[in-house]
């Protein structure tokens, strides 16, 4: 019993100091389905004062999604939560903004697939990276209190 709890525990104190790859890696891919989207958007888009709109607005996403993937990778749930909410912002920017505003005149199949796969991709690392969180820190608490008893 006493050798079980010590394999447990070897395992416990692995797992804390393992990254957070899968979140971290499909962040990436997201990453690169935003430069896709920012290169057709800005491609096909009508040349007006929003373009430039468009630009700053694009850079500081990837700005962001660049510092989530990092925060990601050591689990902080704040940048969990953030890769969550973006992911719902470029599904939303699919359906509306797009379409409505920003009125590209050429590729939309294109720009729909990348502002759906990089939503997809956010939401799922988001989760993903939530739920190993959680399951991150319950380990920890348990191992505080072995510790203290």
């Amino acid at each position: 019993m006493d050798n079980r709890l010590l394999k447990k525990e070897k395992k416990a104190y692995v797992s804390l100091y393992k990254k957070d790859v899968l979140p971290y890696s499909l962040i990436l891919c997201a990453i690169l389905a935003e430069l896709i989207y920012d290169i057709l958007i800005l491609d096909v888009m009508p040349v007006s004062y929003l373009m430039g709109v468009t630009v700053m607005i694009n850079i500081v996403i990837l700005f962001v999604l660049f510092t989530c993937a990092v925060k990601v990778n050591i689990y902080h749930k704040t940048w969990a939560a953030i890769a969550v909410f973006l992911g719902i912002y470029m599904l939303v920017r699919m359906s509306v903004l797009v379409p409505l505003v920003l009125k590209p005149y050429a590729r939309h199949t294109e720009i729909m697939a990348a502002n759906f796969l990089g939503g997809l991709l956010l939401l799922t690392a988001g989760f993903i990276s939530l739920k190993h969180t959680d399951r991150r820190q319950r380990l920890q608490e348990q191992l505080k209190q072995t510790d203290a008893s």
